[in-house]
């Protein structure tokens, strides 16, 4: 009954000679955490299907209309003065690529011509892109050190945050449920969302809960946005306890990481190690600069300055 009265407080519906109890409503703007997905049946027209890479992109557009991503801004990579694109490129060249044509240009090879002059790229982390046009290919000088710093750059960030997605990722699979990246922006880290909003946004989009996210995809854009978004390759100050280093790595439990949240985690290569007039400790990575206070050591370096005041004793 499409065109019903129902009465103002919403309990009554006339039938035409009475008015007689409204029947339930289907609860179209109320969603239910527990609810296998979010409201699918109301959004019929809108919810996309469990394709992981287009539920990906969804969720980058959620992210960036609620401010936690900004947008990348296309910028040319870092220069290849040695080197001019060739009208067409030969299975395995190196090249540099505008990734989905969201203007930030990833390091990969050509795995493949097309016939219709586009190409299969490989890019460095795995990820696999096709039909890429020329004019999202740019050339890369691989004895530039600029480039090689580029490079190294997006691979130990993008790493980061990998190996932090993939302690949700349970099955292997390289994909979380949607349900489980809605916990951690809500109840996880240093910057939680109110969970009305993130609802929201995924409702308006077609993102059901049970869906799956392309973490990897995901982790490259945020890498992507926030270097452009800063200008410059900012290093987050991060709280770690029960820290060792085993080689040039650091592990430990690291506390609210704006985009890690909490749990245990392995750095990529240290730089440097520095330490306070009370023996905090500075372990600086590419990206971060963790701190680890003085009996934050679940294994002390050799280095630190309590080794040396028990060794003068």
């Amino acid at each position: 009954m499409d065109d019903a009265v129902i009465s103002p407080d919403g309990k009554w519906m006339w039938s035409g000679s009475e008015w007689i109890p409204a029947p339930p409503k289907q609860s179209s703007q109320q969603v239910n955490m527990q609810d296998s997905v979010i409201a699918g049946d109301v959004i019929s027209n809108t919810t996309i299907h469990n394709d992981p890479s287009v539920v990906t992109e969804a969720v980058i557009t959620a992210l960036r209309q609620m401010g936690m991503l900004g947008h990348v801004v296309e910028q040319a990579p870092p220069p290849s003065p040695k080197i001019e694109l060739p009208r067409t490129l030969e299975t395995g060249a190196r090249v540099f690529v505008n990734w989905k044509n969201y203007g930030h240009f990833y390091a990969g090879k050509v795995a493949r011509s097309n016939p219709d002059g586009t190409y299969l790229i490989h890019f460095d982390d795995g990820d696999v892109e096709d039909h890429v046009n020329m004019g999202r290919i740019q050339p890369l000088d691989e004895s530039s050190e600029d480039v090689q710093a580029y490079i190294e750059h997006d691979n130990e960030a993008e790493r980061e945050l990998i190996e932090a997605f993939q302690v949700f990722d349970t099955t292997g699979t390289g994909t979380i449920p949607a349900s489980e990246y809605l916990r951690i922006l809500t109840e996880i880290g240093d910057e939680t969302l109110p969970i009305e909003d993130v609802l929201n946004e995924f409702i308006d989009l077609g993102i059901e809960l049970d869906s799956e996210i392309d973490y990897r995809a995901l982790a490259k854009y945020m890498v992507a946005s926030e270097q452009y978004e800063t200008g410059h390759v900012s290093k987050e100050e991060v709280v770690m306890k029960d820290a060792s280093i085993d080689g040039n790595v650091l592990s430990g439990y690291a506390y609210e990481h704006p985009k890690l949240g909490e749990g245990r985690l392995n750095s990529s290569s240290i730089l440097n190690i520095t330490y306070d007039d009370r023996a905090t400790a500075r372990v600086e990575t590419k990206n971060t600069v963790f701190i680890v206070g003085p009996t934050g050591w679940s294994e002390r370096p050799k280095d630190h300055p309590f080794n040396n005041s028990s060794t003068s004793d």
